[in-house]
């Protein structure tokens, strides 16, 4: 599970000081803080990340710093297990949290009369930031390939595995060479490619490492709202929200071309456990927005800010009724499409020609194919 956050600052005159744990009983080693400390500011000295394994307290940080040049230089500290990688809940989703917690802390050193209301305010952040990335454990087999999607070290392994199988460890030197860092953790980065079923791991006789054989690819992509295309052509919910409907559906794909800044977008949004569920309640049915169901606790304001970003991102529709209600729809359904990976026939083939795959390997990777195949 993840631990917390530890937040640090460093001062001229007492160096490298804590400034908020979260929760606070997490505990506080200022030894491994100048470690990592150490680890961001070798070099430049400027904003970055690190990701730095903490031996003695079986910590693995993923840690920010924004740079010796800011106004006050803070380290953002994400605790977690030693065995857990920062990458399986995805950068951008770091990223955004770390953006926040940042601005949070500069409003304490520019609005010092707020001292109270903004630490409060940034430990109600860090609470709810905790529960999301708790939730990101628990994909769907859906938002898993989403979340291969948007990783970096994931779309390489992915790009890599396309071409041949590889044992493990030719594919972290074929992904240390691509990224050009070294490569920990590989069976961290491999999970969600079992949990979907997309690789098969098996061992060939003779062989001393297990291989990895790509058996199921997968494309992300958006596509119309099969249920309610169904419902509007039956003039549901009205006959006057089912045309209008029905035309930004038609106006919106008849010029939709999927590509890569696009595919990233949506899958960002299927990561996102707050968006998913949104995305997964309108599949079903078109809501008025004041019979939207509700989480406990969660106000309205907080989903029609939701309900906007996705329509930004132009997954939902507003559309209003004629008695000027406004009613959600699901423009688009982004979704992660598998395929049968037939290409890799002849992959297989130009590789052993190329004696780029060993002949048995090729035979076992050929075997496996037919396995799925069949199913």
């Amino acid at each position: 599970m993840v631990k917390g956050y530890i937040i640090t600052k460093w001062t001229e005159d007492r160096g490298l000081i804590l400034q908020l744990s979260y929760p606070e009983t997490l505990s506080v080693d200022m030894d491994d803080m100048m470690r990592i400390f150490y680890a961001h500011i070798t070099g430049a000295a400027e904003a970055g990340n690190v990701v730095v394994r903490l031996e003695k307290v079986s910590s693995n940080v993923s840690s920010y710093f924004n740079g010796m040049d800011a106004q006050v230089p803070f380290m953002i500290n994400l605790m977690l297990e030693l065995d857990e990688d920062p990458e399986i809940f995805g950068e951008k989703v770091i990223s955004e949290i770390n953006s926040n917690i940042l601005s949070l802390l500069n409003a304490l050193i520019n609005e010092p009369s707020s001292t109270y209301e903004i630490t409060e305010e940034l430990k109600d952040y860090i609470k709810n930031s905790l529960f999301l990335l708790e939730r990101l454990k628990n994909l769907s087999k859906e938002q898993r390939m989403a979340q291969i999607f948007v990783s970096e070290k994931g779309r390489a392994i992915l790009e890599s595995l396309r071409e041949k199988a590889y044992s493990r460890k030719e594919l972290r030197e074929s992904l240390e060479e691509k990224l050009g860092k070294s490569i920990y953790n590989l069976e961290i980065s491999l999970d969600p490619f079992v949990k979907t079923d997309l690789i098969k791991q098996d061992w060939i006789e003779g062989d001393s490492d297990i291989s990895l054989f790509l058996i199921s690819d997968f494309t992300i992509m958006r596509v119309p709202a099969t249920k309610l295309i169904e419902d509007a052509k039956n003039n549901l919910p009205t006959p006057y929200l089912a045309n209008q409907y029905l035309e930004q559906v038609n106006s919106y794909f008849s010029n939709y071309t999927p590509n890569n800044e696009d595919n990233l977008k949506i899958a960002y949004a299927m990561i996102n456990p707050d968006k998913y569920d949104f995305i997964t309640l309108f599949r079903e049915k078109a809501y008025p927005i004041n019979k939207i169901p509700k989480s406990p606790g969660e106000t309205f304001d907080e989903i029609k800010e939701m309900l906007n970003t996705l329509e930004q991102d132009k997954i939902l529709t507003i559309i209003k009724d004629q008695k000027g209600l406004e009613w959600i729809f699901l423009l688009t359904d982004p979704i992660a499409q598998t395929f049968y990976p037939e290409y890799m026939i002849e992959n297989i083939r130009e590789k052993t020609a190329e004696k780029k795959l060993k002949k048995k390997t090729a035979i076992k990777y050929l075997e496996l194919l037919e396995q799925f195949y069949k199913k």
